[in-house]
């Protein structure tokens, strides 16, 4: 008998956890879902529509191709836009910030050993931000970083800086 002494309470505690709860939420709002993942691709880049894109393991094992060797991302995505693949998009995401800019940093060191299919060319600052600039396999290309994603875009020369706006506008 006497555990039924606590029922009232307890049920008394219970309401006034669910109506607080109903107070904090009514005040700071209900947690919205992300719209917008590390993974995402602009829907369109320089005009083109995305036509195809690779996701998952299949990304990251072709990240891993193209390097040579296993990189330090926690996920990663291709976009390919235009029938003809007139652009390209790859976003690699790591653990955190710094790791992109490692990642950054480790594949600069690469490229400037001379040994790569690209010229350099002098860095454009957008608003704030480092945008690197490459020339190479009759593309124009461009790597920068958003957040924890190390974004990299090769586009046809005609569409590239139409192409790195959007990039940009998508990948804040």
């Amino acid at each position: 008998m006497s555990s039924y002494k606590w029922l009232p309470i307890l049920l008394i505690l219970l309401g006034g956890a669910v109506l607080l709860t109903m107070v904090i939420f009514s005040i700071f709002g209900f947690p919205q879902p992300n719209q917008k993942t590390d993974l995402a691709l602009p829907p369109q880049l320089g005009g083109y529509s995305l036509s195809k894109q690779i996701t998952g393991i299949a990304a990251v094992s072709e990240f891993t191709e193209l390097h040579g060797k296993n990189l330090a991302i926690q996920g990663g995505v291709k976009g390919i836009y235009g029938e003809w693949g007139v652009a390209t998009v790859w976003v690699a995401v790591a653990q955190t910030e710094n790791a992109a800019w490692q990642l950054m940093t480790d594949m600069e060191a690469k490229i400037a050993e001379g040994r790569s299919p690209f010229t350099i060319q002098t860095p454009m600052v957008v608003n704030g931000r480092t945008i690197n600039v490459l020339d190479g396999m009759d593309q124009s290309h461009f790597y920068f970083l958003s957040g924890k994603a190390l974004i990299w875009l090769a586009a046809n020369p005609t569409i590239a800086g139409q192409a790195l706006q959007d990039a940009l506008n998508f990948y804040p």
